[in-house]
């Protein structure tokens, strides 16, 4: 899954070491193929980041940040639930860089889509989306709770508490270290079991054809995370889309005194 690994440093060696047994498919002519496909018909083809098309209907992402285990999330999420995720052709390591070939699922981001899509509509979607969600979170815990190729989300947050406020230096205010104190409180007490997240609920990692939900994509930050991840990510990753970051907060379960723990640790210690 997408949180049984994570990078111990800023190497790309040390990110895929061990990595290899969770390759799918991975057999030598896949490879070639999937490689000979980069040089030749995907320059028909016009690459997003990562995501290079290959065909009509196969994607191929790579990349030294990706890491396998976003192929055996997304191959887990087809096989457990039924969420539309692409389909996993095959994937790889090649050169110390992760390779997964993919079903190219034929649909608009919703993103592209928002504009000309009708109230109606919209509320068809979201409807989806909000199932989705519901599914997705009440899959059972099995592994540890992290994200690939991230460090663990414990790591994330001890990280603050070794430090204390020594980062933040001579701009601490005692509103701040009140904020510290209470995001210790907070950690340190009873939390219920983690649930299975998406992390980045973004319009353009939903793709749509005739008012359905067509594939969720972007698996790479998902795993199993505290209850209140979702709601927080998505407030801190949508800051910018302020429409779509309150209809997503409309979806899931409220999460107040857990965000502004997250606002303040975001704030001083970044995202992770």
């Amino acid at each position: 899954m997408a949180n049984h690994y994570f990078n111990p440093a800023n190497s790309y060696d040390a990110q895929h070491h061990g990595s290899e047994t969770l390759a799918i498919n991975n057999t030598r002519a896949r490879r070639f193929l999937a490689l000979l496909a980069l040089r030749t018909t995907a320059k028909f083809f016009r690459a997003d980041g990562p995501c290079v098309p290959i065909s009509k209907h196969r994607m191929l992402k790579r990349g030294y940040s990706l890491h396998l285990t976003e192929a055996v999330t997304m191959r887990y999420i087809a096989q457990h639930t039924a969420i539309p995720v692409p389909k996993v052709h095959c994937s790889f390591l090649h050169k110390n860089r992760a390779y997964i070939v993919m079903e190219r699922i034929q649909g608009e981001t919703l993103a592209a889509a928002w504009k000309h899509l009708a109230e109606e509509s919209r509320k068809m979607v979201f409807s989806q989306l909000k199932d989705m969600i519901r599914e997705l979170r009440a899959r059972t815990r099995e592994y540890r709770v992290a994200s690939a190729p991230r460090c663990t989300i414990a790591a994330s947050h001890t990280a603050p508490r070794a430090s204390g406020l020594s980062r933040i230096g001579d701009h601490v205010s005692e509103k701040d270290v009140e904020d510290l104190r209470k995001m210790i409180l907070k950690q340190d007490g009873p939390w219920p079991s983690p649930v299975f997240t998406h992390c980045d609920l973004n319009p353009s990692n939903i793709l749509i054809r005739d008012d359905r939900i067509v594939g969720l994509i972007d698996w790479e930050f998902s795993g199993w995370y505290p209850a209140y991840w979702e709601y927080t990510s998505a407030w801190l990753g949508n800051i910018l889309r302020s429409e779509w970051q309150s209809t997503l907060l409309s979806l899931l379960d409220p999460y107040t005194e857990e965000l502004e723990m997250e606002k303040f640790r975001s704030r001083w210690w970044g995202e992770w």
